[in-house]
């Protein structure tokens, strides 16, 4: 009996130490999330938050290329009122979108992306990344890009 014991016991961590590889882990990062936050150029003041502009109109997404809508996300907790676009890094590929508040375009998003695969983990690489006809600025505090905009014209 204490031989099967202690056959079990060194069979079994043998099994653990030997038998289980990194392999088996699922290790894949979801695409990349892109946060952007609509602000008074001047004041710094979230245009929604504000009621410069109509959070139930929303903010619209077309990819220039195919002219179709992108589907994002808006994120209003905690009133912070922002656009998610959660799509660029599913394939590799370059993307070109415009992004109209109420009909009215705000900026050009353009982003180069590829999908990876190493050590048996597949994540996405921004290759490039360009934001057009606006100024905006990174907010490193939470990762989103403030689009400056200018609303006394």
């Amino acid at each position: 009996m204490k031989r099967l014991l202690k056959s079990s016991i060194v069979l079994f961590l043998l099994i653990t130490t030997f038998g289980c590889s990194g392999e088996a882990s699922n290790c894949t990062s979801p695409p990349v999330s892109l946060v952007f936050e609509f602000v008074d150029k001047d004041s710094g003041e979230n245009l929604f938050t504000n009621g410069t502009f109509d959070a139930k109109q929303g903010v619209t997404v077309t990819d220039l290329d195919t002219k179709k809508i992108i589907q994002t996300s808006y994120l209003n907790a905690d009133n912070l009122n922002r656009l998610a676009i959660n799509s660029i890094g599913f394939q590799s590929g370059n993307f070109n979108y415009s992004i109209a508040i109420q009909g009215k375009d705000i900026f050009e998003l353009h982003v180069s992306a590829e999908r990876l695969s190493e050590n048996g983990c597949s994540f996405s690489r921004i290759n490039s990344f360009e934001i057009k006809n606006a100024d905006s600025k990174l907010d490193t505090t939470t990762g989103a890009y403030k689009i400056l905009i200018n609303t006394k014209n």
